[in-house]
């Protein structure tokens, strides 16, 4: 693995952080970048491994243990630390639509420069 690749991972791992690091924000929760970004990373890893250890139980037990971690770690209270993690749902859902609709629009334009007139 070479420089750039490893930079290049942590500034997407970054990146994938900042819809948590936005939604913490704006409840009021203590956090700062760094923080939000080695949050984001112990709980995946958490979450991967009850979730692929414990089946679909496993899968509802490392949502509650996640929704903890956010109210233990940004200090927000329960209900807080649920919307921090419906939130940055949201946000990533926006983003992904936003780019499957930039995509088809870019696709129809693409299509229509290269089929030829009719007419």
């Amino acid at each position: 693995m070479n420089i750039a690749n490893l930079i290049f991972d942590i500034l997407i791992f970054i990146i994938a952080s900042l819809p948590l690091y936005f939604a913490v924000k704006l409840l009021g929760g203590k956090t700062s970048l760094l923080k939000t970004v080695l949050v984001n990373f112990i709980a995946g890893i958490v979450y991967s491994f009850i979730a692929s250890q414990l089946g679909f139980l496993g899968r509802i037990l490392a949502f509650f243990l996640l929704i903890w971690i956010y109210h233990e770690v940004f200090r927000l209270r329960w209900l807080k630390a649920f919307f921090a993690w419906l939130i940055q749902l949201f946000i990533v859902l926006l983003f992904y639509i936003i780019m499957f609709l930039l995509a088809v629009f870019a696709g129809i334009g693409v299509l229509l420069a290269i089929v030829p007139k009719i007419g």
